[in-house]
């Protein structure tokens, strides 16, 4: 009754055998019969290996593009699920350093490690942490880099942008914020993670193919960053709990625009570069080629610095918000509300900008606009602002 199912399994068998050694018996092994079976039982081994290879090769891909294709909870209106209408509620409790008494130190959470905890968990929580994904990393069956695509890297480009504006936040935070008079020990839970958020972020759990990091295995970057979210907590409910600092007082607040102006100054050299296909050289007097490009929609690298630049302007749309209520006795008392309002409104246009196809044209073009400008643009008012705010405050 089991002989055809035994003979089926031993069919298959041969043919895995068969198909291991690259070769089918000859047929006068075991006689024709069992030649006819084996090739059989050998091409369906292979039909059915090749059919599993390819489901597979399509559910990994899906998954990619599922993850990859749009942020989730990217609305603009994020701040105000972060910052309380009312201001922060100084507390009667007053720090003293040396013996002699110091500025009133805040009971209270501060608004800025808020809205950290908040984008870190958009970035690796509420969405897959692209830029370690080993399918971002392999790129189109290993022949072409997602990067080099108008499209599938726009996510990544634009999570390594929120990145870059929550490590420098987080850099201030233990350097500056944290810190009694930036003269005290830096705060632990604020340490630890600033060390997390400068984990690399390509980093999985296996990187073979990549000699410049660990092969594994090792935590991934999304672990590291989601790992800084309690430290912030912890942080967070110990100031408010009056058993941590938060310095905020002109000064620091000076050098944390300062820090953050450099930051995206960064991103708006880098913008000039690549939207620069000529310029002017006073030498010879005329026009010559420049280190970017007029390519219009046909620069599919332009996408990675325009995204990168949009995910800062992002994260800062929230964080300087956050800031302001963090420094809200600064603001008040400098009267810096009306310009502060204009930086705000600079970086939240800046953020805004979400062209269907990413365009590296010339800044007068007609069809193929200079997208890279247009963001330039935005972030110089900007950081034109800070430098209001900083001239304010130095009076």
């Amino acid at each position: 009754m089991l002989d055809p199912l035994f003979d089926w399994i031993k069919a298959m068998w041969h043919g895995f055998i068969a198909l291991f050694k690259m070769r089918l018996p000859k047929p006068e092994e075991g006689g024709p019969e069992k030649f006819r079976k084996t090739r059989t039982a050998g091409r369906v081994f292979w039909r059915g290996g090749l059919l599993i290879l390819i489901i597979l090769f399509l559910i990994w891909n899906a998954t990619f593009f599922w993850h990859v294709l749009w942020t989730r909870g990217d609305t603009l209106t994020y701040p105000q699920e972060v910052l309380r209408a009312n201001a922060m509620v100084q507390s009667e409790e007053s720090a003293t350093v040396d013996g002699s008494p110091a500025d009133a130190r805040t009971c209270d959470r501060s608004q800025i490690v808020d809205m950290q905890i908040y984008l870190l968990d958009l970035m690796v929580n509420r969405n897959e942490w692209v830029p370690s994904m080993p399918q971002y990393k392999v790129g189109l069956l290993g022949l072409v880099e997602w990067e080099a695509t108008p499209y599938f890297d726009n996510k990544a480009s634009f999570q390594t942008g929120v990145l870059i504006a929550l490590r420098r936040t987080a850099v201030e935070l233990v350097d500056v914020l944290g810190r009694e008079r930036g003269t005290s020990g830096a705060d632990a839970d604020l340490e630890t993670a600033r060390g997390n958020l400068q984990t690399d972020e390509q980093i999985w759990w296996f990187n073979p193919f990549d000699p410049r990091r660990p092969f594994g295995p090792v935590l991934p970057a999304s672990s590291w960053y989601s790992d800084a979210i309690p430290l912030y907590e912890s942080y967070n409910d110990r100031l408010e709990a009056c058993d941590a600092l938060f310095d905020a007082r002109a000064d620091n607040l000076i050098q944390f625009l300062d820090r953050v102006a450099r930051d995206i100054g960064s991103s708006v050299d880098q913008l000039s570069r690549r939207s620069t296909g000529r310029q002017y050289d006073a030498d010879l007097d005329t026009f010559v080629q420049g280190e970017g490009n007029d390519r219009g929609w046909f620069d599919f690298r332009a996408d990675n610095l325009f995204m990168e630049a949009s995910g800062q302007m992002f994260a800062y749309h929230g964080l300087l918000q956050a800031a302001r209520e963090d420094f809200a006795d600064v603001v008040t008392s400098r009267n810096l509300d009306g310009v502060w309002d204009r930086m705000e409104q600079h970086i939240a246009e800046a953020a805004a900008l979400e062209p269907l196809i990413i365009s590296n044209g010339r800044e007068d073009g007609v069809l193929m606009p200079d997208h890279l400008s247009i963001m330039s643009e935005n972030i110089l008012r900007a950081r034109t602002n800070m430098s209001e705010i900083r001239g304010i405050l130095e009076r």
